[in-house]
């Protein structure tokens, strides 16, 4: 029956059977027949005939003026679907420390985004733990963070190291240890904010290992006050209210300094750590993973406060 309206359209506006045959690539004793057909079904004259073409009935301006009506529903339903598709053909669901949003992530899904105008994008922002959870259970495709020491053997995970960073210690201006070069015992005697998911959320995911206890004894972490948080602004918030320390990438410092919080001097590197891409092991053969993981070395080769 659509069918049907469609090639009415056709007659209506060219009031001649056989230019609209031409127009719909149907010959004119079809095109006639269907069009009887139409009236048929109908039950209404829709066309008076005579010697120079056809003129519309009462009942065929009617239909004519709602088939227009209906075509156009029609084809915003086509053009919707076709946006559907692109949402979903294309999605992007990526993930992310908030250091590395800051450094070049967001730059990323800037040109994503102005590549695909109707793709849906997914940006989780967390700690790789957190974001690890994420991509095991595809609600990621792909997320950029540390190295996970003693990460749960997982065959379908695979990791694509980046660059190398260390962190700083960050601490408010004018907070006592800034006045000395400080040794791990020094910033054992202030609280640390921790930023990040809760540690026993996720602790399938890490298992024990001599280097990561080796790091805890040396920071004393087991047994000092911690403020945990998953946000980066409450983390400064913190930081600017009270004596906390908060150990964080190197990278950042310029960032931080536009809210007065500073590296401390210490007496060695805190901690060092190589940033790089996790993301499934079919994801190899996903073009858009790949694209992913060549954008984010011309970002990283291009951007001064990475040094890979």
């Amino acid at each position: 029956m659509f069918k049907l309206m469609l090639q009415f359209i056709e007659v209506a506006k060219a009031k001649n059977v056989t230019q609209a045959a031409n127009q719909l690539c149907l010959s004119q004793p079809t095109l006639s027949h269907n069009m009887q057909k139409l009236e048929e079904k109908l039950d209404c004259k829709l066309f008076n005939r005579n010697s120079k073409g056809i003129t519309l009935t009462k009942g065929g301006e009617l239909l004519f003026e709602q088939a227009k009506l209906m075509q156009h529903l029609y084809d915003n339903t086509l053009i919707k679907l076709e946006n559907n598709k692109l949402r979903h053909q294309a999605e992007l669901k990526i993930g992310c420390g908030d250091a590395w949003w800051h450094l070049f992530i967001r730059d990323c899904v800037k040109d994503f985004r102005d590549t695909y105008p109707h793709t849906n994008i997914t940006v989780d922002v967390g700690d790789h733990l957190q974001l690890m959870n994420l991509l095991l259970t595809n609600e990621l495709s792909i997320f950029v963070g540390h190295e996970i020491v003693g990460l749960a053997q997982y065959e379908d995970i695979l990791f694509y190291p980046l660059f190398s960073s260390h962190e700083e210690v960050y601490v408010r201006k004018g907070h006592p240890l800034l006045e000395i070069v400080c040794s791990n015992e020094d910033t054992a005697r202030f609280p640390s904010v921790d930023l990040g998911s809760s540690k026993k959320r996720y602790a399938h995911l890490q298992q024990p290992t001599p280097e990561r206890s080796s790091f805890y004894k040396r920071h004393y972490l087991q047994e000092k006050v911690t403020y945990t948080t998953n946000s980066f602004l409450t983390a400064i918030d913190l930081l600017q209210t009270s004596d906390a320390i908060l150990p964080y990438p190197v990278n950042m410092k310029a960032y931080f300094e536009t809210f007065d919080i500073v590296p401390l001097q210490m007496q060695e590197c805190f901690n060092r750590a190589t940033i790089g891409a996790y993301l499934h092991k079919d994801g190899r053969q996903d073009k858009q993973s790949l694209a992913l993981l060549e954008q984010f070395k011309e970002l990283i080769k291009n951007n001064p406060h990475i040094k890979s």
